[in-house]
């Protein structure tokens, strides 16, 4: 009578291929991305807590008034400013992040 088929036909099989070769070109890309921005929050938050600890450094005189001065707090080289702005200290941190851009981060202290 009739002959069961007891696998895939070549059809069937470069279909299935080519669905699942487009399903990861399409994911490598963006597991990059991801990968990148997670990078850039980490740094970004380590290079805002350093910022943090010395601008409360300086406020408390634990730490001498510093101008400029670069710094490593995670794998990217920052550098810290600080100045005065009125009745407030103000401290910026810049530096370039894995997508190659410019970031700066300012955090301002009232003077008492």
């Amino acid at each position: 009578m009739w002959k069961k088929d007891k696998g895939f036909t070549l059809f069937e099989t470069v279909i299935a291929s080519l669905l699942l070769f487009s399903m990861l070109t399409m994911l490598l890309p963006l597991l990059s991305l991801i990968a990148k921005e997670q990078y850039n929050s980490i740094e970004k938050v380590r290079i805002t807590s350093k910022l943090h600890d010395d601008l409360q450094g300086v406020l408390i005189g634990t730490t001498p008034y510093p101008s400029n001065y670069t710094i490593t707090p995670y794998r990217t080289a920052a550098e810290f400013s600080f100045i005065l702005e009125g009745d407030y200290l103000k401290g910026c941190a810049e530096w370039t992040n894995a997508k190659q851009k410019t970031e700066t981060k300012c955090l301002y202290a009232i003077l008492e």
